[in-house]
């Protein structure tokens, strides 16, 4: 290399060190991030402020208005509707109840004793069934310290309609597309029957009594859906298809949760403890299967056929593992669960994962409020 050509690389290295001496000299001082908790209950403050502002006058939330999406879930009107509605408003019920928010709390809970009936509205279509079980744990959940007498009454309009629309063999699923009979056709779903299940945990932990033979059945529904490698199937008719993708761990991944919560809350054998830190490890592992799926337009479209909507619900079900497994299992997993919610809050402080119709934001913003609130309390 001659002269001239060492003095150029000299000056070419002297300008980028001199730009880099200058830009670290501009860069602005980190910030302090705020404290685990700080942070939050700064989440949860936001995400209980859109639930008040988003609530309807009567006390629910969701008019049915396409908001965000541009294919709708095949519904009808007013049942599908009525359904969602109920549903939705009883986990925003559930949700401000957990953090201490009263004047929407108590609307919500005065919609759920008068106006919170939702029936099948279709052969084919059972939406009703989550609104039942919903509607049973914020009833029930309101027992301990709310003395008024419809609370009752309605949890056992709500009890009626679960063991009414069980399906023929027990256990709940949402759809009837074989011959939409009375007792429904078509074998339950293992998410919807756990969900189910957890219900009527809650309600006869607080008093009321429930159909124990109708326990059992969705007991026995759940735990033969149960794979020996911990997983789940999608629903009972598939036992002849185990190893199908959307079966194994990354396509079950949204529905491990919630089966494992329910079995082991009725102290089903086979089930505690162990498998329930099994689960939340396939979690961690196979969870961003879920995060491929989530916000996507169509259910079951995204690898191993996950769909959007268990996202939040399924790390909802996770902290209530982490809760009832304590110390060890919220050093384990308290950080990933909180990390799968609590980046993914809207500039209006809501949370969603499936656009459907206007009741996305309610529903996802109370799971996530929930489990960030159990999060919260376990420190």
């Amino acid at each position: 290399m001659n002269n001239r050509a060492m003095d150029k690389c000299w000056a070419v290295g002297l300008v980028l060190l001199l730009a880099g001496c200058a830009a670290r000299q501009e860069a602005p001082a980190p910030t302090t991030q705020p404290g685990r908790e700080q942070r939050i209950a700064s989440a949860i403050e936001r995400g209980v402020a859109f639930l008040v502002r988003s609530q309807n006058a009567d006390g629910s939330w969701g008019r049915g208005q396409m908001e965000d999406s541009f294919l709708e879930l095949y519904s009808m009107v007013p049942g599908s509707h009525d359904a969602y509605r109920v549903a939705t408003t009883a986990l925003c019920a559930m949700a401000l109840r957990g953090t201490g928010q009263t004047e929407a709390h108590g609307k919500a809970i005065e919609y759920l004793v008068t106006q919170g009936y939702a029936r099948r509205d279709d052969g084919s279509l059972l939406y009703n069934t989550w609104a039942h079980m919903y509607a049973v744990e914020a009833l029930a959940g309101e027992l301990a310290e709310n003395p008024d007498p419809r609370l009752r009454k309605m949890i056992a309009w709500h009890l009626d309609m679960l063991e009414r629309y069980e399906t023929y063999v027990g256990g709940w699923g949402y759809y009837d597309f074989l011959y939409r009979t009375q007792k429904p056709s078509y074998e339950p779903t293992s998410f919807g029957t756990a969900s189910g299940l957890v219900a009527l945990r809650v309600a006869q932990d607080a008093g009321v009594q429930v159909n124990r033979a109708m326990v059992g059945r969705a007991i026995r529904r759940l735990r033969e859906m149960r794979t020996p490698d911990g997983s789940y199937l999608y629903s009972l008719p598939f036992k002849y298809r185990p190893t199908a993708e959307f079966n194994l761990h990354r396509g079950a991944v949204g529905r491990i949760q919630p089966c494992n919560y329910a079995l082991w809350l009725w102290e089903v054998e086979g089930v505690g403890r162990e498998q329930a830190m099994e689960g939340l490890e396939i979690l961690r592992r196979e969870g961003h299967y879920l995060e491929m799926g989530r916000k996507r337009p169509y259910p079951h479209d995204s690898w191993y056929q996950t769909a959007p909507y268990y996202y939040y619900y399924d790390y909802y079900y996770a902290s209530r593992l982490i809760e009832k497994l304590g110390e060890e299992a919220r050093r384990a997993y308290g950080d990933m669960v909180l990390e799968a919610v609590i980046g993914h809050q809207e500039a209006d402080g809501s949370w969603w994962d499936f656009a459907m119709w206007d009741y996305h934001k309610p529903y996802g913003t109370a799971f996530a409020v929930m489990t960030l609130q159990r999060l919260l309390d376990g420190r």
